[in-house]
């Protein structure tokens, strides 16, 4: 468990980037501290927003992390012990964690399917101009050299995470064929998450309807908008399809295995 002074450098840590990320998106110099060279009243609801976008980052994250630990053999009372809850309480929060070895195999399977497409992306995306000063690219080619040393599952594992936010956070690039990777990437990265994690079994919540006005239909992705702004919003298949036209729309999640990938290639072949 974090001491007391770990926990108020992480708190210190997280108020930081919310306040970095929220002058960025007001266009401000995204220097940390708090100068109000614009109007603080719009720094901090900018503020409010990415610190509740952060939350529900973590969220997914820890979602994924006590899978990850769950691979390994970690039972729950463990899991409980270290999210500060009850056995109970953690099984209540992401059921379905029991015998989660055997998911070294499906991501086998998974990388089995999809390695070689991924890989080729991925070889792609890396050398996408407008991807080049992120922090996140060199991790990224890293695993790309070690790859003949680790197991397609661990492959996944290792890459998972640079690939991901890659894919989310590189600017929309102008070259048509390097929009279409990047898009694929992410894609990718989203039916690997529906395949092997499981999106709606680990971060239990209500689904919201489709995000277009009037739409009742059960949503079949959530789709990073064509602003590029956060949180990622729901999208029925027919809504995603128009929403996806658009080459800064990405997919962020889905929620069951191959509807990413269907609906990447229905719009953009």
């Amino acid at each position: 468990m974090l001491s007391d002074q770990e926990r108020a450098e992480l708190d210190a840590a997280v108020e930081k980037l919310a306040w970095t990320s929220a002058r960025a998106s007001l266009g401000l110099h995204p220097e940390p501290g708090f100068r109000y060279d614009g109007d603080p009243r719009e720094q901090w609801l900018a503020t409010l927003n990415a610190l509740l976008a952060i939350r529900d980052s973590a969220e997914q994250l820890a979602a994924s992390a006590a899978l990850s630990a769950a691979q390994q053999g970690a039972d729950y009372p463990e899991i409980g012990a270290a999210a500060g809850m009850t056995r109970q309480g953690a099984r209540r929060k992401w059921p379905g964690l029991a015998g989660m070895a055997d998911a070294r195999e499906v991501k086998a399977a998974w990388w089995t399917a999809r390695g070689e497409q991924f890989l080729e992306c991925v070889r792609a995306v890396v050398l996408i101009p407008e991807a080049q000063s992120l922090p996140w690219l060199n991790g990224l080619r890293g695993h790309l050299l070690s790859l003949d040393d680790v197991a397609p599952g661990e492959a996944l594992d290792a890459m998972f995470i640079d690939a991901y936010t890659v894919a989310l956070n590189t600017p929309t690039p102008e070259d048509p064929a390097d929009a279409r990777h990047l898009g694929l990437l992410a894609a990718l990265m989203a039916d690997a998450r529906a395949a092997t994690n499981g999106l709606s079994p680990l971060v239990p919540r209500k689904r919201k309807p489709c995000s277009t006005p009037y739409c009742p239909a059960e949503p079949v992705v959530e789709l990073l908008r064509e602003d590029g702004a956060f949180p990622a919003v729901p999208a029925c298949q027919p809504h995603a399809v128009d929403v996806l036209r658009h080459p800064s729309a990405r997919i962020v999640n889905a929620f069951q295995p191959d509807v990413a990938l269907s609906l990447f290639a229905e719009v953009r072949g």
